[in-house]
């Protein structure tokens, strides 16, 4: 599995939201020089995408930004992935439909096993921990 630019994107930007989370909205311009190697023209569409799904909200006029809609800790990795590339899948029999249709494929347990540690994983990491400064050692 390899998460596109844009879920790299996206996950810098809200990282950056969720540290300053309850200090008022962030300008995109800010958000872009926190995280060098931003684009302003494309976090502009991730956001959309983060807007759509409820995970950002925007804040119009002279003070304006964006703003998570949430708690940094209510906002999983998952969330924030699916929200810009759509659900993952780990290969073809993992797609929603199916797009294998090797109905008795040996290898299908497997790759539904490792589907759920995927999604697990990723779905109990929040913004929080993301961004917390004691969250994990370098060895992990």
């Amino acid at each position: 599995m390899r998460l596109s630019p844009a879920a790299e994107f996206g996950i810098r930007g809200v990282a950056v939201l969720a540290e300053e989370y309850g200090r008022g909205p962030i300008p995109l311009e800010a958000i872009c020089q926190r995280r060098q190697g931003l684009s302003r023209e494309y976090l502009v569409k991730i956001f959309g995408s983060l807007v759509k799904a409820g995970i950002v909200r925007t804040v119009r006029g002279k003070k304006g930004g964006f703003l998570l809609a949430r708690e940094p800790g209510d906002i999983t990795l998952l969330e924030v992935i699916e929200a810009i590339e759509g659900r993952i899948a780990l290969n073809y029999c993992q797609h929603e439909p199916p797009r294998c249709d090797e109905v008795d494929c040996p290898l299908r347990k497997m790759w539904t096993e490792l589907q759920h540690i995927v999604r697990d994983k990723l779905g109990s990491v929040t913004l929080a921990t993301c961004t917390a400064s004691d969250t994990h050692d370098q060895a992990d």
